[in-house]
């Protein structure tokens, strides 16, 4: 038997803990169901928690032209894990895309999934998307439009103009980009000295890579609500976030579509059962979160010492000192050249000095 020639390889990374594991499958079997099967998808998973059981149930969703690997990462960002800020559903593993650069020098360009998606379109279109010399391809964040609080604060804390703030979920790294601008070292950097408190990754990926960014359109990261601006013909990857989850509630936007997929997944009864066991206290539980997210967002954005305030009142200062540098510096030139030319100038020098 022939062995299949492919286009190519596309690498293909996950970064969860055990708690997405079930989601992780559904997204890994709508991925390779309507991917192109002229290119192989070498899948990565990144994790620090993840058993062997589990590790088995997920793989039951790769088929085809497609192979997986689990990697923990444990021990390799062990130095960096008391650095990482986390809060609510976070953990430490939404902070590993902004690595994979630096632990694959093999790639020049790879594909980032968070495992919350049901993908409905050929990934690979994404992924031969020509990002030039920008850091990397993503689709703008669809909550920071819709929501002003949320924009307000990207605006006025992180200094990124709402329609280009993207979703971190959903995108395509220019690995030889990021190596070459030491992307990995200026996060860590950034981490130190800026603690940002809302989308955390994701904001601090806006920051690093802003006006450095291929958009893709809405259709490739449409959040599960409805929005009557959108088509549902361009819909080509769904995003169940914050309380937008079929495994959490009824009623959800593509929800439908995602249990025609989860219930192809060794995971099927597992989702279904954490459905029927989200109490009312803990769809309460979400309610606050929100809030809180939103008040959170109010606050930063008005607070004095946030990223963009601080990194503005540096620039001015630093213009304020850099023009009357130089203006001191051309002043004494001026009195030096007429000192050395007559007394006079001699008296004008040492006045000015």
């Amino acid at each position: 038997m022939n062995k299949k020639l492919y286009k190519g390889e596309i690498p293909v990374f996950f970064a969860v803990d055990y708690k997405y594991a079930p989601m992780l499958g559904v997204t890994i079997k709508s991925m390779l169901q309507n991917a192109s099967q002229d290119y192989f998808y070498k899948i990565y998973v990144l994790t620090t928690s993840l058993d062997q059981d589990l590790r088995e149930k997920v793989a039951q969703s790769v088929f085809g032209n497609a192979s997986i690997e689990f990697i923990s990462l444990k021990e390799k960002l062990d130095s960096y894990s008391n650095m990482f800020h986390l809060r609510d559903y976070y953990s430490q593993e939404t902070y590993f895309r902004l690595f994979i650069a630096s632990l694959y020098p093999e790639y020049d360009k790879v594909l980032y999934l968070d495992s919350d998606l049901l993908i409905l379109d050929d990934i690979s279109k994404m992924f031969n998307a020509d990002l030039g010399d920008n850091l990397l391809g993503a689709t703008v964040e669809e909550t920071v439009l819709t929501i002003n609080e949320f924009g307000e604060y990207v605006e006025k804390a992180l200094g990124v103009q709402r329609q280009n703030y993207f979703n971190a979920g959903i995108i395509v790294i220019n690995t030889k980009k990021y190596r070459e601008e030491k992307i990995q070292e200026k996060f860590v950097s950034l981490l130190n000295r800026f603690p940002f408190r809302i989308a955390q990754d994701q904001d601090y990926l806006n920051v690093l890579c802003k006006d450095r960014v291929t958009y893709f359109d809405l259709g490739w990261n449409k959040t599960s609500f409805e929005n009557t601006a959108f088509d549902n013909k361009d819909l080509k990857i769904v995003h169940y976030k914050m309380m937008w989850r079929p495994w959490k509630y009824d009623g959800i936007t593509y929800g439908d579509i995602y249990w025609e997929y989860a219930d192809k997944t060794a995971f099927a009864q597992t989702l279904r059962q954490m459905k029927e066991n989200y109490s009312d206290e803990e769809k309460a539980k979400d309610k606050v979160l929100i809030g809180n997210m939103m008040k959170m967002c109010v606050q930063e954005a008005r607070d004095f010492h946030n990223y963009w305030n601080t990194i503005r009142r540096e620039r001015i200062g630093a213009a304020i000192c850099e023009f009357f540098g130089t203006a001191a510096s051309s002043t004494v030139k001026l009195a030096r050249k007429a000192a050395a030319n007559s007394v006079e100038g001699v008296k004008n020098f040492l006045n000015l000095a």
